[in-house]
């Protein structure tokens, strides 16, 4: 490559297969009516709803429309063993992208004031359950409507997915039972073809970006959009292909003249399908800065703690921020730095371990560089 004014520092390409949705339903439900048995569809299995250790001898139904745990619900924090276990998993060759959770849960009814725990939380298989997704107030409401809403990580899984519901800080009162009781859970998202990218791929070129993918599998497309965000978040089309020039090839490439600006700049797909369905690729992100800029290094990285080396070029004001692959920041660092190489920290709230995108900033020089917490 020719030597110019823009020096590459990172290329980034976190994902290289995604799935084309055909459209958005529920693909898993549970009724709890006298059965722990799941309805999936076509392409998702749900495995049969359990209790933890902690409450798996306390399990019943009620009424035949209700199920319940009863007993040993931790009075404070958290017991791992005391939750409600529900899974599903994709079909082969298919993946699963999770939109929401609706959930219909509450605390016993009997009693002066109800009886159970007061606080539900939900974690998955994704962190290892370390951490929550979601927490509510659980109330003696007869028709308790709960939904999460999930995020980009729970888009195109290709394998089985665990949640947990935990209950907690429970309470006893006269009269009553310590229960969390449950009836329908769904679980709403995609039904998924096997239209796949056998690559989707970024790259620095002399001042653009040169980005290819090829397609694979089966399926059609009405029109797609590549689209690029200079900050990383605010995305905007910069290219459309329409359903005829995608369907007669599976290999494109487009080039993206920069017009020699520097910083951090992120690309993905926007996929229409014949129904008029939406979807996106993954991020993939790749970054410039001048020859006479400064550089970063990660040193070290812990679940609350971000540390990295910077080489700055000369004295000013800095900022240093952290960005999720979905582009959301999730935490930012103001620093007055000398010139020349010193060691920066972000101490941050506790993070999933995972990539994350670690942008530094003076007057109009951006760099970037990709960064793994533990």
């Amino acid at each position: 490559m020719k030597t110019s004014l823009l020096q590459k520092i990172v290329i980034y390409c976190p994902l290289c297969l995604f799935s084309h949705l055909l459209t958005e339903a529920q693909i898993a439900t549970w009724s709890f009516n006298n059965v722990l048995t799941g309805t999936g569809t076509a392409n998702s299995i749900p495995g049969n709803a359990s209790l933890g250790s902690t409450i798996a001898a306390g399990g019943a139904f009620n009424g035949g429309t209700v199920y319940y745990g009863e007993g040993n619900w931790p009075a404070g924090a958290i017991d791992l063993n005391a939750y409600l276990e529900f899974s599903i998993t994709p079909t082969a060759g298919h993946t699963l992208t999770i939109t929401s959770l609706a959930m219909q849960i509450r605390r016993s009814t009997t009693g002066v004031s109800g009886a159970g725990p007061n606080t539900w939380s939900l974690r998955s298989s994704l962190d290892a359950y370390a951490s929550n997704i979601s927490s509510g107030v659980l109330t003696t409401s007869s028709a308790p409507a709960t939904t999460v809403m999930l995020g980009i990580s729970f888009m195109n899984l290709p394998a089985k997915i665990t949640f947990r519901l935990y209950g907690y800080n429970a309470t006893v009162s006269s009269g009553g039972l310590n229960r969390f009781v449950y009836d329908d859970i769904v679980a709403n998202g995609s039904t998924i073809l096997p239209f796949t990218f056998e690559s989707f791929n970024v790259k620095a070129g002399n001042q653009c970006a040169m980005i290819s993918w090829k397609f694979g599998g089966e399926g059609d497309l009405s029109g797609l959009s590549i689209e690029r965000a200079a900050n990383g978040t605010d995305f905007e089309q910069i290219k459309y292909f329409s359903g005829d020039q995608l369907n007669s090839e599976n290999t494109f490439t487009y080039a993206d003249q920069l017009n020699n600006s520097s910083g951090m700049y992120a690309y993905r797909m926007q996929m229409i399908s014949p129904d008029g369905h939406i979807t996106y690729s993954g991020i993939e992100t790749i970054s410039f800065v001048s020859v006479n800029g400064f550089r970063m290094q990660p040193v070290y990285t812990g679940s609350n703690l971000v540390r990295f080396q910077v080489n700055a070029e000369k004295a000013g004001n800095y900022t240093f921020s952290l960005f999720n692959l979905n582009g959301s920041p999730v935490a930012v660092k103001p620093a007055q730095l000398a010139a020349g190489i010193q060691m920066i920290e972000m101490d941050n709230r506790t993070l999933k371990s995972g990539i994350y995108i670690l942008l530094g900033e003076n007057a109009n020089q951006k760099i970037s560089t990709k960064i793994f917490v533990l």
